[in-house]
């Protein structure tokens, strides 16, 4: 009553292998040029960054007058610079030196700042961490951009050593 026509089973399976094999190579470069322009573009992100903290440190040696901005920040919310005083003016005052230091230390007070110094830290701090960023995003986007010549390398070096064995 039901009979079943192996042959005609083969060749079904035969023409869906290659398809499969296609379909399948067809994902793989998809997803190879999709991981190569990720990796691109966090290459030009990473150089764009690096480019931009080298300018900033360039402002910085040329014009130091721009960490004030940040000292002004520091001191506003910390008051560093305001919590130092009372403690220098009993320094002072030990000595014994109270009215001539009161007009030293409102002068001093506007000279030296501890809220200028931090700032100048935090600023270098964050410029290296932004640096440090920067040096990992090129060299994740490099890795990424160049995928397939590692695959293939590393393929060769498998290679080459199941020969040697």
């Amino acid at each position: 009553m039901y009979e079943f026509d192996n042959n005609n089973n083969e060749e079904e399976a035969e023409t869906t292998q290659p398809a499969m094999s296609s379909l399948n190579e067809a994902t793989k470069d998809v997803l190879s040029i999709v991981v190569r322009m990720c990796g691109l573009m966090l290459l030009f992100i990473g150089l764009w960054i690096a480019i931009q903290v080298f300018n900033e440190a360039l402002a910085l040696y040329k014009d130091p007058a721009n960490i004030e901005r940040m000292a002004t920040a520091i001191e506003a919310g910390s008051n560093i610079d305001k919590s130092i005083v009372p403690i220098r003016d009993s320094l002072l005052a030990d000595e014994g030196a109270e009215i001539e230091t009161a007009s030293k230390t409102k002068e001093t007070t506007d000279g030296f700042r501890i809220s200028y110094f931090i700032a100048w830290v935090v600023d270098l701090l964050l410029l290296l961490l932004l640096a440090r960023i920067a040096i990992m995003a090129i060299k994740t986007g490099g890795e990424l951009a160049l995928y397939d010549a590692q695959v293939k390398r590393l393929a060769r070096q498998i290679i080459q050593a199941s020969k040697k064995e």
